[in-house]
């Protein structure tokens, strides 16, 4: 159960702070003027969320869907209903997620929804997918430094290295 939590924090992550780093590019509410503007705001946040959001996400996400999948399927047991597991479950992952508020709720409901599709296609995760999924999130991180970097020397930041 825990390989299968680390794969879907890892995967839930990146897809969060992706679709994060569009919606809202610049958090700290500076005008974007051009598109470009808009492009580098958007990498620059996914890159900051996933500096600061990884381990929150990795740590007290896969802590948090542990206690909830424990606590839903004690519950479930007890009440004798096949819904009541994945419906208990899906509140407690929200209920957690709410400490963080709107964003940690989406972020818990985006987790419970990938955790759930991996454990319904009853996927035997490997030591090598872990290694993946743990890579995953510094391979984004890298890739949107990267472009940044690439961006900025195509467009005539080269000349500072000159000087």
């Amino acid at each position: 159960m825990l390989t299968r939590k680390i794969l879907s924090a890892s995967i839930s992550g990146v897809l969060f702070f992706i679709l994060l780093g569009f919606f809202i590019p610049n958090p700290f509410g500076e005008p974007i003027t051009s598109l470009s503007n808009y492009l580098g705001s958007v990498l620059v946040s996914i890159s900051g969320y996933l500096l600061y959001g990884t381990p929150i996400i990795l740590f007290y996400g896969i802590i948090c869907s542990i206690i909830s999948e424990k606590i839903s399927v004690l519950i479930s047991e007890k009440v004798k209903l096949d819904k009541a597991e994945f419906v208990l479950s899906g509140l407690l992952h929200a209920s957690f997620g709410l400490v963080f508020s709107a964003y940690g709720l989406v972020a818990s409901l985006l987790f419970f929804s990938v955790d759930r599709v991996i454990a319904n296609r009853k996927m035997q995760v490997t030591g090598k997918q872990i290694v993946t999924a743990l890579v995953l999130p510094i391979g984004v991180y890298v890739l949107c430094g990267g472009s940044l970097a690439a961006a900025d020397f195509f467009s005539g930041g080269w000349k500072d290295l000159l000087v």
